[in-house]
């Protein structure tokens, strides 16, 4: 962790497949993709990583972003390749590949000079913060019968839109991309800081609306406070680590 392509190759490492030759169709996609240098330390990596439980890749990527942000551009966009590479080699995205791949681009990119000089309110933003609050709510429900699932994302999206001071969103899925989320999140960092304090808060209502805090809203959580600059505190125990 404590160079640049070690550091690397365990963020890497993180989001290959169990099965051998997925792995290996995986680090043949990093290769094509330029980043041919990460392919053994990831490989290395993989002796550590495959036992780990899902809430400890997020602990994993904290101790590997110091290196990488005092890095070179140029080995700071290796990683983002390999991860694009590793991520899309099936060419299907999982929520928990896409939480990684969106916040180590957002510490590792240079920013955009997006937000004006006094901020935006909530309200100028509706649409993008009710496209985050559905991600989440839905991520949250686990898949049990549809009608409790239905009614367990209509509890998170009332409980954070309450918060909000916004309309429910729709229930259904409908339009809800991880193109489009990252977009809206990258909108949002436009905000005010007390806006985008309050756009974590009823996320984080949504999110706590079942009384439990699942690995992937702590992620999903997590990156929220990344983009908008707002760091979090740890959400998950550290006896969950273990489960």
């Amino acid at each position: 962790m404590r160079e640049p392509r070690g550091a690397a190759g365990a963020i890497v490492a993180l989001l290959l497949a169990p099965v051998a030759t997925v792995t290996e169709h995986q680090l043949e996609a990093v290769r094509a993709a330029g980043a041919a240098a990460l392919v053994e330390p990831a490989r290395a990596s993989l002796v550590h990583t495959r036992g780990l439980a899902p809430a400890a890749h997020l602990p994993v990527i904290d101790l590997a972003l110091p290196t990488m942000k005092a890095a070179a551009e140029e080995a700071r966009q290796e990683l983002i390749k390999a991860l694009e590479a590793v991520v899309h080699a099936d060419r299907r995205v999982s929520l928990h590949e896409f939480v990684v791949l969106t916040l180590v681009r957002s510490q590792l990119e240079p920013r955009r000079k997006g937000p004006l000089p006094g901020g935006k309110r909530l309200g100028e933003l509706q649409a993008e913060a009710a496209l985050v609050l559905r991600l989440v709510a839905h991520a949250g429900t686990r898949a049990d019968a549809a009608d409790k699932r239905a009614a367990a994302v209509q509890e998170a999206l009332a409980t954070g839109a309450a918060v909000l001071g916004i309309p429910p969103p729709a229930v259904d899925a409908a339009g809800l991309s991880f193109e489009r989320v990252q977009a809206a999140l990258e909108a949002a960092r436009a905000l005010a800081p007390l806006h985008k304090a309050l756009l974590v808060k009823g996320l984080f209502a949504a999110v706590t609306a079942d009384g439990t805090i699942r690995v992937v809203e702590a992620e999903l959580m997590r990156l929220v406070g990344a983009v908008l600059d707002c760091p979090l505190p740890p959400l998950l125990a550290e006896a969950e680590l273990a489960a």
